[in-house]
């Protein structure tokens, strides 16, 4: 079946705000861009996102509001792309002969423009700098205004390669050299090159530029901001300048590793291999001219020597001295501040929105408001999976995983949404950690400060072509709204923040649809709160799976190494597993013996999507008399045959009961869709110990979905609806239906 993109496009009308959430009293500010020369704002607050005819319908309700109004609109730039900045405070100026060195892996050597490794270049092409052309030839070039002079290696650099480089000029002889040595010798028969030319007598470089390492040279934007140019995409290790030309067996030794104080005339030794939950590059040179990093480069990375015993950059730093960069990454898109909001101080807890408005274009840009720090408002908490939204946000595998095919893996027609369509015409919103950036490598940082279209009420699953996420998880804030269930929201971002204290007060949690991503101080916050007898509705799937990282100096961005065993889009080296971030070991949760089965009871089984999702069938646990709360007023044999995601419950992505992954031995299996999955549904690979042709929902018995209760200490207990389609049931027939029923029964014997 073809992938449909629709001819429609979206005109540009959309925004960010500056964090997830906020409380009364707090400002929540707001960056638009437009296309529009004017735009209508407005606050609302947001109920059920699923405009399907079937469902509720979209509801949302305006909130009065000082913001309410016309704007001025302007288009705001993203200025993408990792580098170092070291800032040229007159000290670089000072240079008229060099040597600048590095070693490089270059992972896309050809580009549509020269990509700089170290760079100092101005607007006006004066200065020098180290890079790759458009083809991939190492070069060094040299600019004053005299003119421009350069000197290439003689064939291009190959992809996946390291590479000694260095680069030279000599004030005196007027002598521009580069050095080229590839690494291994073998079985590069081709690696080793040496180019020099001899220049003119007047020619006499001007450093004053900032010096780049991974870009090659700045302007100013027209609203006065930094827009780097000529990024290189790869790693770069041990960056050094010397401020005269050094020889060619001055250069073999430091490419040998020598010390580069042993040749004096040392002008900046930048260390990659320290520090590497932070943004700022120390030189240990005598100068101390420190850099910044742009974009969240990738950190605690190897550099070209790896002695195949160290899996962990904690136990020998010294072997991770390299940063990863590429062309696309983006941190921050940087835009102005275009509305700011104080939070009222009557403005209840809930899920709220900028609505924007221009002709026939609208966008909401989403926001949460919590209870004031130790001031509950109510029973129930509805803990937002942020950090799961952030991981995925613009999201585009059908436009970077060109090498699947998707439409094979589902009998429904896929039709992206035109968010999604936008997302692909404008990858400098950057893409989320399931996609590749452009050299093909994985994408380990996503940032909250970007427009994440995805992340809309109105937003389709490309797969599906129902809400999934954040529009998905409204259908849980409609139906307690239906029900009248008072409920307080906090994020995946207030309990990373604030701890067990932020929820120790709620008599219950509930969940969103897909809780895929936690941190640690996530999972000991929540465990801790079961231990005190708290209770637990789990009403998702896939949850509590990727080990997850919150930067501590930018906690707008988040980290995650995918490992090499698991359900993933790319794999991690093996020895580059742990996070930068946090120095913890990166992959699954499972394998960090936290398993999400003792936690809720089940853990991730399989995923899939087709037209027609089943329900789940009863079991005798759900006969007993432990269980009589849960099916009270419910005589169904099967419960969730029908919804608005895939015509059932038990759809997506779905959790399996197993006590050999760590289900609590007195947990009860209430109800399952074993035996009731399609063919699309695919068992999760951590699951294939071996080759096995039964692996979809017709022939393999651990592709299902379990329902589950089971009690603990102090009063705690925890039930599980674990499918991500489960809550996409709850409207049903006017929410008259037996999983809202047994969510109803659930939740309030929970607030007892």
């Amino acid at each position: 079946m073809a992938i449909k993109r629709p001819d429609a496009k979206r005109a540009e009308l959309l925004g960010y705000s500056d964090r997830p959430s906020a409380c009364p009293g707090e400002n929540m500010q707001f960056m638009v861009s437009s296309e529009f020369a004017s735009y209508e704002a407005s606050l609302v607050r947001l109920i059920h996102g699923d405009t399907n005819n079937a469902g509720p319908g979209f509801k949302e309700a305006v909130i009065e509001s000082p913001i309410n109004g016309v704007y001025a609109g302007t288009h705001q730039e993203s200025h993408v792309g990792s580098h170092i900045e070291i800032k040229n405070s007159g000290v670089i100026g000072a240079l008229r002969s060099f040597t600048v060195q590095a070693w490089i892996k270059p992972s896309k050597p050809s580009s549509s423009s020269d990509q700089g490794v170290v760079s100092s270049w101005s607007t006006n092409n004066s200065g020098f700098s180290l890079g790759l052309d458009v083809v991939g030839h190492a070069f060094v070039e040299v600019g004053s205004s005299s003119g421009l002079e350069r000197v290439t290696s003689g064939h291009p650099l190959r992809a996946g390669v390291w590479y000694f480089i260095a680069g030279g000029y000599d004030n005196r002889t007027k002598k521009l050299v580069l050095v080229v040595h590839g690494s291994p010798k073998w079985p590069l028969s081709d690696s080793d090159m040496v180019a020099e030319r001899n220049l003119s007598k007047n020619f006499k470089i001007d450093c004053s530029a900032d010096l780049l390492i991974g870009a090659k040279s700045q302007k100013k934007s027209l609203k006065g901001k930094m827009a780097t140019a000529g990024h290189f995409n790869g790693k770069i290790e041990h960056p050094r300048l010397f401020s005269r030309l050094l020889d060619t067996d001055e250069l073999s030794e430091l490419s040998n590793l020598a010390d580069p104080k042993k040749f004096g005339s040392v002008f900046g030794i930048w260390d990659f291999s320290s520090n590497f939950e932070s943004s700022e590059i120390k030189d240990l040179s005598q100068n101390r001219i420190d850099g910044v990093c742009v974009n969240y480069p990738t950190r605690a990375l190897l550099g070209h020597i790896w002695d195949r015993e160290t899996f962990d950059f904690r136990t020998n730093p010294s072997l991770y001295c390299a940063i990863e960069f590429h062309e696309d990454d983006n941190a921050d898109s940087d835009w102005d501040v275009s509305v700011d909001l104080k939070i009222p101080d009557d403005l209840k807890s809930g899920i709220y929105a900028l609505r924007l408005r221009a002709g026939d274009t609208e966008d909401h840009i989403p926001f949460f408001v919590r209870p004031r720090r130790g001031k509950t408002t109510a029973d129930i908490c509805y803990l937002i999976p942020t950090i799961t939204y952030q991981a995925y946000a613009n999201e585009s595998v059908l436009a970077t995983s060109l090498d699947t095919d998707w439409s094979a893996m589902t009998d429904i027609e896929i039709v992206p949404d035109l968010y999604d369509t936008y997302v692909w015409d404008h990858p400098e919103l950057a893409y989320s950690i399931y996609d590749r950036h452009s050299d093909g490598s994985g994408i380990n940082y996503s940032s909250w400060k970007r427009p994440i279209l995805n992340m809309r009420p109105k937003h389709r699953f490309w797969v599906t072509g129902a809400p999934r996420h954040f529009a998905a998880d409204l259908y849980v804030t409609d139906w307690l709204e239906a029900k009248e269930h008072k409920y307080d929201i906090l994020t995946d971002h207030d309990l990373h923040q604030d701890g067990v204290s932020s929820i120790s007060d709620y008599k219950v949690i509930i969940t969103g649809s897909h809780p895929e991503y936690w941190t640690e101080a996530m999972q000991n916050a929540l465990e801790t709160y079961l231990a005190d007898g708290g209770r637990l509705i789990y009403l998702g799937g896939n949850g509590f799976y990727w080990v997850t990282a919150v930067n501590p100096e930018q906690s707008h961005v988040i980290e995650v190494r995918r490992g090499y065993a698991s359900s993933r889009t790319w794999t991690s080296h093996p020895a580059e597993l742990h996070l930068a971030s946090t120095g913890e070991k990166g992959g699954i949760w499972r394998f960090r013996g936290r398993s999400p089965n003792s936690l809720v009871g089940v853990g991730f089984a399989a995923q899939g999507w087709s037209k027609t999702t089943p329900g789940y069938k009863r079991l005798p646990d759900s006969y007993d008399s432990r269980a009589a709360f849960i099916f009270d007023g419910v005589e169904d044999e099967i419960v969730g045959d029908f919804g608005l995601v895939m015509n059932g419950a038990s759809g997506d992505e779905i959790d399996r009961f197993d006590y050999g992954l760590g289900t609590p031995t007195h947990a009860m299996r209430l109800a399952t869709s074993q035996g009731l999955q399609s063919s699309y549904y695919l068992v999760t690979h951590e699951d294939l110990l071996v080759t096995d042709k039964n692996v979809d929902g017709t022939n393999n018995q651990n592709v299902r979905s379990d329902i589950v209760y089971f009690e603990g200490v102090g009063g705690s207990a925890v039930f599980s609806i674990p499918a991500m389609g489960a809550s996409g049931s709850l409207s049903h027939n006017n929410y008259e239906n037996n999983i809202s029923r047994i969510m109803d029964n659930v939740v309030r014997e929970f607030t007892k």
